[in-house]
C-alpha cells in the first residue's frame, strides 16, 4: 500500500527557491437577505374548528338552561339539540388535533415542554378561576361546588375544563407509539377505549368519568392521525353523504334505549360520521371567498380562547335573562338563545385582544391575537 506523504514536510533542493505566489483575494461575502419560509395553514381545519367551537358554546347555553328548568316540560327540541351536538363537537376537536400532531416530528421531551404552556398550564388556571366563580355563584346557578374541593382537579376536571385534561394524556400516548405503524396505533387506540367497559363487565368496578372521556378522546385522536391522506380527497359527495348519514345514526340513538357499551359504539359511528361531515364541508367551503366563512376561519384561530372562557359569561348572562324575565315566551327563548351565545363568543374574543394587546397573553394561557 503507497504511503501517502505530506508535501508540506518534503525537502526541497538547495538549488531551488521557493517562490510564493500570492493568491487572488476572494471578494468578500454578502449576505443574502432569506425570506422567512411560509407556513402553510389549512383554512378548511380552522373553518371546521369554527363550527365546532360555535357548537360548543351553543350546545353549553342550552344545557345550562335545560338544567335550570328554563324551558317547559313538553319543549322536546332542546333535548334532541343537545343529544345530536354532543355527539360529534368534541370528537371533532380531537380528531383534528390528531391531524395536527402526525405532521410534527419534535423529539418527545421537546413536544411535552410545549405543551405545558399550551395545555397543562390555561388547564390549571382557567379551572381554579371557573371552580373559584362556580363556589361563588352556587345561589345563582345548578352548580354545587365548595372551595374545599378544587384539589380535585387533578383527577376530577371542572367542566368544560376535561377536554385539556384528556387531550393532554392523548398527546402523551401518542408520543409513545407515533413511531408504530397506524394499524398498531389503531388497535391500541381501540384496545383502550374498550378497556374500562370490559373492566366494568368482569369486575362492576366503574371508572372515573374522565377515564372515559380520555380512552375515547384517544381513539378519535390516533383516528384524526392516520386519516390525513383520506380527509384531503373528501368532496362534495361525502360532505352529503356523510351528513345524511351522520342524520340517521343520530336520529337511531336519539330514539333507543341501548345500554353500555352498544350505545358508546353506535355513538362512535355516528361522531365519526359527523366529523366527516364538517371535515368534508369545510373543505369544499376552502375554496371559496366570503364573509361567513372568514368569520368561520377567525373563531377557528382562537377557539382556545373561546373554549377556556365562554362558560363565565353564557352563565352570567343566563343568570341575567332569567332575572328580567319570569315566564320565558318563544320570541325571548330565541332572543336569549342568540345573544348566550354570540357573547359567549365575542367577549372572550376581546378579552384576548385585549391581553395580546397588553402581551399578556401567556399570563393567560391564550394564542397571541395578530391584529392586535
Amino acid at each position: 500500500m503507497p504511503n501517502h506523504t505530506d508535501i508540506s514536510t518534503q525537502s526541497r533542493p538547495a538549488s531551488v527557491t521557493a517562490v510564493r505566489s500570492p493568491l487572488p483575494s476572494e471578494p468578500p461575502s454578502i449576505p443574502v437577505p432569506t425570506r422567512p419560509r411560509a407556513i402553510y395553514r389549512d383554512d378548511s381545519l380552522d373553518i371546521a374548528k369554527g363550527f365546532g367551537i360555535i357548537t360548543v358554546v351553543l350546545g353549553h347555553c342550552l344545557l345550562g338552561l335545560i338544567n335550570a328548568g328554563f324551558f317547559p316540560a313538553s319543549a322536546t327540541w332542546p333535548d334532541t339539540v343537545t343529544s345530536t351536538i354532543y355527539l360529534f363537537h368534541m370528537p371533532l376537536f380531537f380528531v383534528i388535533s390528531g391531524h395536527l400532531a402526525s405532521s410534527k416530528h419534535r423529539p418527545a421531551a421537546q413536544t411535552i415542554a410545549k405543551l405545558i404552556p399550551a395545555i397543562v398550564y390555561p388547564y390549571f388556571l382557567w379551572s381554579i378561576l371557573q371552580g373559584l366563580t362556580q363556589v361563588y355563584l352556587t345561589r345563582f346557578t345548578t352548580s354545587h361546588m365548595s372551595i374545599s374541593s378544587l384539589y380535585r382537579i387533578l383527577w376530577i376536571p371542572i367542566v368544560p375544563y376535561w377536554f385539556l385534561y384528556a387531550l393532554f394524556l392523548s398527546q402523551v400516548f401518542y408520543l409513545a407509539i407515533r413511531k408504530r405503524s397506524y394499524g398498531l396505533q389503531i388497535c391500541v387506540a381501540v384496545g383502550l377505549f374498550l378497556a374500562p367497559f370490559v373492566l366494568f363487565r368482569l369486575t362492576s368496578f366503574l371508572l372515573p368519568p374522565i377515564v372515559f372521556e380520555t380512552t375515547r378522546g384517544f381513539l378519535y385522536f390516533i383516528l384524526g392521525v392516520v386519516s390525513v391522506k383520506q380527509v384531503k380527497q373528501f368532496g362534495l359527495w361525502m360532505a352529503m353523504a356523510s351528513t345524511a348519514f351522520f342524520a340517521v345514526l343520530a336520529t337511531v340513538i336519539y330514539q333507543s334505549q341501548w345500554g353500555e357499551p352498544a350505545h358508546s359504539l353506535v355513538s362512535v359511528l355516528a361522531a365519526c360520521a359527523g366529523i366527516m361531515a364538517t371535515l368534508a364541508w369545510a373543505r369544499v367551503l376552502a375554496t371559496h371567498r366570503h364573509l361567513v366563512l372568514s368569520i368561520l376561519s377567525f373563531l377557528g384561530r382562537y377557539s382556545m380562547s373561546i373554549y377556556v372562557m365562554h362558560i363565565f359569561f353564557t352563565a352570567g348572562i343566563r343568570i341575567v335573562f332569567q332575572r328580567l324575565h319570569a315566564q320565558p315566551t318563544s320570541s325571548m327563548t330565541f332572543l336569549e338563545i342568540v345573544t348566550v351565545t354570540s357573547l359567549g363568543i365575542a367577549i372572550p374574543l376581546g378579552i384576548n385582544w385585549l391581553v395580546s394587546k397588553l402581551f399578556l397573553d401567556k399570563w393567560f394561557g391564550l394564542q397571541h391575537m395578530e391584529s392586535a
